[in-house]
């Protein structure tokens, strides 16, 4: 694809510190030094080689990104070198003040991905360890919907949550969230400290995995749900939302100067055993995390069939929309009659777009969005032009 080739498809990911102010009994990090900060002059060295060598997404994590006294600082200068894609990810306590929201987007924040690890404000606060975060979390959910950038959700699977899965992710599809990563945990830190209280079999995820992705696709948003750290075979029939299957494109920089290369380095805590031999999938799967292997062993994963036909997508039940689409709806709401180019020039202007340099993102878009009734298309002069086929006060209910 010519995103991997110019490089605007791949990602330069800063791990800006260690520290944090929540206390998450699952955190992988709970054997990292929290004294270790990236200096700003080191992060701008960084941000400007990465935007030089060609990455054009810039995400930034931590610990927790958000405590950093120069966050705002740090994304300005992101934006102001170049990069279009800027991503936080983040707990959410910190967003709870709307001025501070505001604060971010103005500095060039473009997308959001919050840890969420369930609906319920006991639960979750007891996983992270802080009375009221759900709430504040939830608060700057709002806070930055209403300001109309990217959103999504890392969930971390556990023994305290995995059977509500599907639940969990309704709740979350209400509160304008489209965008899902199903975290399963990497059995070090904190996590591996927990692992009588928290750890859960892969085997005994699978069927929750499954009804995830059912609620996904009567959604309208088959492809808005991927898992990581779960090898394709607990995802019978949809593989292909397994994460390591293709390339990562991501270079991740920790807070001491260290850089690792996603992809360089993705099988270096991957096993595999005897049911890998006899798995289609051999030659592209890197195999199972060896901390999860030394715990559970090899029980429950059963070889991908060569041939097996991927599972057929459910009808849509209730239409949502992904962020791509709530972006060219925008657009066509400017511009009706929009040609691929014409999005390609106006979703510059809107920070919900993701994949604004990409005309088959265009076109996937429109299609889903012709599918779902909402958008009409013609072809004249050798391109397609789209229009919305409702009000735009009718689509925006669903936005």
């Amino acid at each position: 694809m010519k995103k991997e080739k110019d490089g605007t498809g791949r990602c330069y990911e800063l791990i800006l510190n260690y520290n944090c102010n929540a206390r998450c009994r699952f955190c992988s990090q709970g054997d990292f030094d929290k004294s270790l900060n990236a200096p700003f002059d080191a992060i701008a060295r960084n941000i400007y080689g990465a935007y030089k060598d060609g990455y054009r997404r810039l995400g930034l994590t931590g610990g927790e990104p958000l405590i950093r006294p120069d966050i705002l600082k740090v994304i300005a200068l992101g934006k102001s070198v170049g990069f279009r894609f800027i991503r936080v990810q983040t707990n959410g306590i910190k967003l709870a003040d709307p001025a501070f929201c505001r604060a971010l987007v103005k500095a060039g924040l473009t997308f959001c991905k919050f840890s969420f690890t369930t609906d319920s404000a006991a639960e979750h606060d007891a996983l992270v360890g802080v009375p009221g975060a759900l709430r504040k979390a939830l608060a700057g959910l709002a806070n930055l919907r209403r300001l109309k950038i990217r959103l999504g959700t890392n969930i971390l699977v556990n023994r305290r949550n995995y059977t509500r899965l599907p639940e969990i992710i309704k709740f979350y599809l209400a509160r304008g969230i489209t965008n899902f990563v199903v975290i399963y945990p990497v059995y070090i830190g904190a996590m591996a400290e927990n692992c009588k209280k928290l750890g859960v079999r892969l085997s005994d995820c699978e069927p929750y995995f499954n009804e995830a992705v059912d609620v996904m696709e009567a959604s309208g948003l088959p492809g808005e749900i991927l898992f990581l750290n779960t090898p394709p075979c607990f995802l019978k029939g949809r593989e292909k939302l397994a994460i390591g299957l293709d390339l990562f494109n991501t270079v991740v920089t920790d807070p001491a100067g260290g850089r690792t290369d996603l992809d360089a380095n993705a099988a270096a805590a991957k096993v595999k055993g005897p049911p890998c031999r006899r798995c289609a999938l051999a030659g592209k799967c890197r195999g199972a995390d060896t901390h999860y292997i030394k715990r559970f062993g090899w029980r429950g994963f059963v070889p991908v069939k060569k041939g097996a036909a991927a599972r057929p997508a459910g009808p849509a039940k209730r239409v949502y929309l992904s962020d791509n689409e709530r972006c060219m709806v925008e657009i066509l709401r400017r511009k009706p009659g929009a040609a691929t180019r014409d999005v390609l020039a106006l979703s510059r202007q809107i920070v919900l777009c993701r994949d604004c340099s990409d005309g088959n993102a265009v076109l996937t878009a429109a299609a889903s969005l012709t599918a779902k009734g909402l958008v009409k298309s013609a072809f004249e002069r050798g391109s397609y032009r789209w229009t919305l086929a409702r009000p735009y006060t009718e689509i925006k209910k669903l936005l």
